[in-house]
């Protein structure tokens, strides 16, 4: 895959899935594999929910991290 056509995918899923995630193309396990990174849990479930498993060939991974001083007590 050339950079262009790595590129090209990206604009599209960040049209498709919106903009307001970062995505990567990169070798996984199950091949190249479209990871789209979101804030948080929520919006997370969103993307999740509107990502189909595999997405223009590529296996797609949804992830978003949490904040490692966020604790419940302090809410």
């Amino acid at each position: 895959m050339t950079l262009t056509e790595r590129d090209g995918l990206i604009l599209e899923a960040a049209i498709e899935f919106g903009p307001d995630y970062f995505y990567d193309i990169r070798n996984g396990t199950l091949g190249l594999t479209l990871y789209i990174e979101a804030p948080n849990k929520t919006e997370a479930g969103f993307v999740r929910s509107a990502a189909p498993s595999f997405w223009k060939k590529l296996y797609v991974v949804v992830i978003y991290h949490t904040d490692p001083e966020f604790s419940a007590d302090t809410v």
